[in-house]
This record gives structure tokens, C-alpha cells and sequence, in this order.
């Protein structure tokens, strides 16, 4: 009966062609569609299906058909967003009289637009998964390790603080710093365990996450702290189980290292797992550019700004991660508004906004510093590559 199925899906397929897609995934990341299957995910997982040359051939049509089908998904959003912003700019500018419970269920219908099309893109990925199951030939285990692997290329994307992060693709990012001469195979047995854990969680906790993260909006249009205390209490739970898998596999990693390699891999992956307290800071993209193009006098004074510093930073920064956690432990993230709100964490946030604040005051001077040596061409210059980037 598979087979059959094969078969009838190759000549389906076949007996037709996509238009192709142009939409690029940065225009769905920007309306807050995801998670997008990108043509490198997509042939990554066909190898991991171990498709042959025909059945590959047949799998170039799902990509195709998946373009179109995420694409309608934009449009569709695009055009009940401008439908429900042009009544939201009317009723501000009081040619449209609301209510306020219609004023505040069209704001929640802004995100939940976002919502309801993120459940449709899961629908596109879970359909594009299943048909080219039944393009692969390849043992139930081999195709069980192929939708994991997929699933935590698209939703372990770590961009926010969720921690949704794969250690294994940390590892690769390190292979030629830290993790420099260490033998991958070495790498693989150490995050073997990890790898199939957080492949079985990382569609649920991605999804989630999101929900929570929808749900906490509406609820903060609505005024109702308690449902958004208890979004975080949920979250929370479910961010540090994931937190065990993640320190372990970090460890196992750190173990095949010298101290120093460990530490420079222990600062790789606190750096995405805690991005709010890990973020580059001015002081060192500025202090790059005066190596680059001030003079030798200039680049020494600036290494020095940031030598002197630097512990203190880190100093602040290991404090701060580790507030954090305590705060998860008590079922609060510190870093949301609505933590404000639980009074079991009103210490521990005290102390959060205190570290912050130092680390805020410490991270100007560090910048103040390094811009006192340069003349007022050479400020304008790195002002404006902070500003712009380039």
C-alpha cells in the first residue's frame, strides 16, 4: 500500500510544476510568520530521507507547491492587517466611533491574525513532512531522526530569550575556534543523548512558546495581570526542563576541552541562551574600528579601556544569568514586564535591575573611554557605524 502511495505521489507530482517562489523569508519574518522551511532545511532533510535521484526530482515539486502555499499565507495576513489597522486609524482619529471593548478586541485581532497564520504555516510544514515521507524508502528510525533533525533546524532558531537554542548547531558554529582540532566524532557521542532529547521537545516547546508569548499580548491589552503571571509560571517550567538537557550537552562538550577552551565555549553558549545579558557591546565594535583606522597610540588606549573593564563585565553578566535562573526556579522570567507583577520575585527583580543598572553605567564608561582619544572626524565616524552598522 506504501508503494502505491510512492508511486501515485511521483506521478502527482511530476504531472505538474510550481510557479516558483520570490518571497523571501525575511519578509515572513517580518510580519511574524514561521516557522519558514528554507531550500538548504528543506534538501538537508531529503538526505536525511536518503531520497534517490527520482524521488528527490518528485520532492523539488513539495518545495515548490510549499512556496506558493506560504506565500497566500502573507497575502492573507497582509490584507486582514490593513483591513483591521485602517479601522483602528479610523477610530484614533474619531471618524469611526468603538467602543472600548471593540477598540480592544480589534487590537487583539492584530495579533492574533499573526497567531492563526503561524498555525497555518505549521499545517504547510506538517503536510510537506508527510508527503515526502512517503517519497523514502529509508527504516522508520532513519525517517524518525529526519523529522527531528528538521525540527530543530526550524524551531530551535534561538532569537529570543526562550532559549530555544540547539547546542549541536553551537558546536559546528565552533569547530574552527574553541572546538579547533577536538574530533567531531568525539562531539557527536558527547551530544548523541542530547540531540535525540531536544528533538522530541523542540516542536512543542517552539509552539508553546509562541502561544504563550500571543496569549501574554492579548492578555496585556486586556489589563489581566493574573493570566499573564500564569503564562510565565508555564513558560517558566517548560524553560527549565529544556535549561537541564541544555547545561548537560554543554558540559559534555566543555569536557573534551582545555580550561580555557571551555571557558571560551561556556561564553559561546551563555551568549545565545542568555542573549539580553550576553549582547555585544558599543565599546568593542568601536574599539575595532579605531584598531582598523586610528593610530597605533589611539588602538592601544582603547584595548586598554576594555581590558580594565572587561572582568567587571563578566563579573556582572555571570550575576545576572544567574538571577535569571533563580527567577525561572520561582516560575518568573525577570526579563518580561509582567514579572513586576509577582510579588514572590520582588527581590530577586530588585536585584536583576540592579545588576542592570550597573551593567548599563559600566558599559558607557567602557564607551566613553574608548572615544576619548579621538578627534571629533573619528567620533562622527564610529557614531555612525554604531548607528547604521557600516
Amino acid at each position: 500500500m506504501r508503494r502505491l502511495l510512492r508511486i501515485l505521489l511521483f506521478i502527482g507530482l511530476t504531472a505538474r510544476l510550481g510557479a516558483a517562489d520570490s518571497t523571501g523569508p525575511t519578509e515572513f519574518a517580518v510580519a511574524g510568520i514561521g516557522p519558514i522551511v528554507t531550500p538548504m532545511a528543506f534538501h538537508a532533510f531529503l538526505d536525511d530521507l536518503q531520497l534517490e535521484p527520482g524521488q528527490r526530482e518528485a520532492a523539488r515539486f513539495l518545495l515548490e507547491d510549499y512556496g506558493n502555499e506560504m506565500r497566500g499565507v502573507l497575502e492573507a495576513l497582509r490584507t486582514r492587517q490593513a483591513e483591521d489597522r485602517a479601522r483602528l486609524d479610523q477610530a484614533l482619529s474619531g471618524t469611526l466611533r468603538l467602543k472600548p471593548d471593540e477598540l480592544r478586541s480589534l487590537r487583539i485581532s492584530l495579533q492574533s491574525a499573526v497567531a492563526e497564520a503561524c498555525s497555518v504555516a505549521d499545517q504547510h510544514v506538517d503536510r510537506m513532512v508527510e508527503w515526502a515521507i512517503l517519497l523514502s524508502t529509508a527504516s522508520d528510525e532513519q525517517q524518525h531522526r529526519a523529522i527531528g533533525r528538521l525540527h530543530r533546524t526550524l524551531y530551535l532558531d534561538g532569537v529570543d530569550r526562550s532559549a530555544l537554542v540547539d547546542i549541536s548547531h553551537l558546536a559546528q558554529e565552533a569547530v574552527h575556534e574553541e572546538l579547533a582540532g577536538v574530533d567531531p566524532s568525539a562531539v557527536d557521542a558527547a551530544l548523541g543523548t542530547y540531540a535525540a532529547s531536544i528533538a522530541g521537545l523542540a516542536r512543542a516547546d517552539a509552539l508553546a512558546h509562541r502561544a504563550a508569548r500571543f496569549d501574554d499580548g492579548a492578555a496585556a491589552i486586556r489589563g489581566d495581570q493574573q493570566a499573564r503571571i500564569e503564562l510565565q509560571r508555564e513558560s517558566a517550567a517548560r524553560w527549565s526542563a529544556r535549561m537541564q538537557l541544555q547545561d548537560t550537552a554543554v558540559e559534555a562538550v566543555a569536557a573534551l576541552l582545555s580550561p580555557e577552551a571551555a571557558d571560551v565555549w561556556r561564553l559561546r553558549t551563555s551568549g545565545r541562551l542568555f542573549p539580553s545579558i550576553y549582547e555585544p557591546i558599543e565599546a568593542e565594535r568601536a574599539s575595532k574600528w579605531i584598531k582598523d583606522n586610528g593610530s597605533f597610540a589611539q588602538g592601544r588606549a582603547a584595548s586598554t579601556c576594555l581590558k580594565e573593564r572587561l572582568s567587571k563585565l563578566e563579573s556582572l553578566r555571570r550575576e545576572a544569568e544567574s538571577l535569571l535562573r533563580e527567577g525561572r526556579r520561582a516560575g518568573v522570567d525577570l526579563d518580561h514586564e509582567a514579572s513586576a507583577h509577582v510579588e514572590s520575585a520582588i527581590d530577586l527583580r530588585m536585584r536583576y535591575l540592579r545588576n542592570s543598572g550597573e551593567r548599563s553605567v559600566l558599559v558607557q564608561e567602557m564607551l566613553d573611554c574608548v572615544l576619548r582619544p579621538l578627534t571629533e572626524g573619528q567620533r562622527a565616524a564610529v557614531d555612525r557605524i554604531l548607528r547604521t552598522g557600516q
